[in-house]
């Protein structure tokens, strides 16, 4: 009686505990790549997502740390306080309120995000959004709508302001989840390369309320959020950072090796997962040995301060993780064609928070739950050749997607040897029915020959008791002189 109670509080609990969420809905796949904008003849990388009715279309950038959506007033880019580099080209498209008749305009609505590094300054509202299913860039897109969904318009500023906010108060995926749309608040990232900085050509993807089974490969880890004030959820613990040189593969170095880098004194540190910059903000003394390493000087053509190679580099750079779980950075990211790395430089009085970003990024695909303030990382497929958006509910960890694999039978090789052993049987057994066949045929033959022989006896018999027939000789006067009777 005991243990039936038992089972009854558990499975009473564990109703209770996913009654909320509808794990049946599907999730919402997104793409990210360069696509026409609003307001711009330039292609734009970002994700596909609309705004206002009729829907003014851009590329919205995701950002972990915003939790706003927010797209580019029509005067962004002329006002005196904005900033931006390009700003034309490089503000993921333009949105006109008053062409739009679902925007309202909310003064009083007081924002989620501080401000306190003046990135931009916007006016909020409502209006509907639409996410577009774009699953191969050469098919149409289907929407998702978002109806009465809080944006901000970007007013002025010094970043790209369209932006996908997915923070841990990201308003866009409380909508969605309040609407009914998706599981629960829920969402995954790969960012991809195919933007100017990364120089890749691999495309990204958001899904929200799932993951992109086909997206990511190998085990999965699991992390809790960091739910501290002011702090970001998504913070990492770094065990070590290892250079390996393609040429001397079994040559590591560890920039925090204190014998060989003798000024080390970092152990380990903690670093913030960011989309709100492309290259790694690392320790200084950890910066400092990696200039060391690779013979790296200052470089700022990227306005991001990463540090540039003198020399060619043909190596990789690890970050291993405080659970084991190691990331690589390979060649082609770690130094591009101009010799410019994903690290940035770092002053040695920053306080400024350690970053793993972009660059971290686009190696790993990135699951976050902030139902149960979790999140997941994987290592990252970089090109898959299939969508497989599946639902990612609550409290559930994610699990790639595996191809069929063989049966033991055909891994060892036990299939070959029954096909064989059944081949063989047969060509046996149409051998003994051929042979069969042959022997029936041979005793037909030689029972008709019986027959036949009888029948010739039986003739001779018969022909031996007829009379003979009697010849009339001819004349003895025409006889010719051969002619002899025997």
């Amino acid at each position: 009686m005991a243990s039936l109670m038992f089972y009854l509080s558990a499975t009473v609990l564990f109703a209770q505990s996913t009654v909320a969420f509808n794990c049946s809905k599907a999730p919402i796949y997104v793409d990210i790549h360069k696509r026409a904008v609003h307001g711009s003849a330039v292609f734009q990388y970002g994700s596909f997502i609309g705004v206002g009715n009729a829907a003014q279309n851009n590329s919205l950038w995701p950002s972990l740390s915003k939790n706003h959506t927010s797209f580019a007033g029509g005067s962004y880019c002329n006002t005196k306080d904005t900033t931006l580099k390009d700003c034309i080209t490089s503000t993921g498209g333009f949105f006109d309120a008053d062409q739009s008749s679902t925007f309202h305009e909310d003064k009083g609505f007081k924002a989620l995000d501080s401000d306190s590094n003046s990135t931009f300054t916007a006016i909020y509202g409502h209006d509907d959004v639409h996410l577009y299913t774009h699953y191969f860039e050469t098919d149409g897109a289907s929407a998702t709508n978002v109806t009465n969904t809080t944006i901000a318009v970007a007013q002025d500023g010094s970043i790209t302001p369209a932006i996908v906010g997915l923070g841990l108060d990201s308003t866009l995926l409380q909508d969605l989840f309040t609407q009914n749309t998706i599981a629960g608040k829920t969402y995954s990232l790969y960012i991809g390369q195919g933007f100017d900085r990364a120089s890749g050509a691999v495309n990204g993807s958001n899904v929200f309320g799932g993951y992109d089974a086909g997206r990511f490969t190998g085990p999965v880890h699991k992390y809790d959020m960091t739910l501290d004030q002011g702090e970001s959820p998504l913070r990492l613990r770094v065990k070590d950072i290892v250079v390996t040189d393609n040429a001397n593969p079994n040559t590591n170095v560890s920039l925090l090796d204190k014998g060989k880098f003798s000024n080390t004194t970092t152990t380990d540190f903690v670093a913030e997962i960011t989309t709100d910059q492309f290259p790694l903000s690392l320790p200084y003394d950890v910066t400092q040995n990696f200039m060391k390493q690779l013979n790296a000087k200052e470089d700022n053509t990227w306005g991001d301060n990463s540090l540039m190679l003198n020399d060619a580099f043909d190596g990789t750079l690890s970050i291993v993780l405080d659970d084991g779980f190691v990331v690589t950075i390979p060649s082609e990211v770690l130094v591009n064609k101009s010799n410019i790395t994903p690290i940035q430089k770092r002053d040695e009085d920053s306080t400024a928070p350690f970053y793993l970003s972009a660059a971290f990024l686009s190696q790993v695909y990135l699951m976050m739950d902030y139902e149960s303030y979790s999140f997941y990382l994987a290592e990252a497929v970089q090109k898959n050749n299939a969508v497989m958006p599946v639902t990612f509910c609550p409290k559930a960890t994610p699990v790639a997607y595996e191809k069929p694999s063989n049966g033991a039978w055909v891994k060892q090789g036990l299939i070959g040897a029954v096909i064989g052993g059944v081949l063989g049987g047969l060509g046996l057994a149409i051998t003994a029915y051929c042979f069969v066949l042959g022997c029936r045929r041979r005793r037909a033959e030689k029972k008709l020959e019986r027959e036949l022989e009888k029948g010739k006896q039986a003739k001779m018999a018969q022909m031996e008791i007829e009379e003979a027939p009697e010849f009339d000789p001819p004349p003895k006067s025409a006889t010719p002189f051969f002619w002899k009777k025997r």
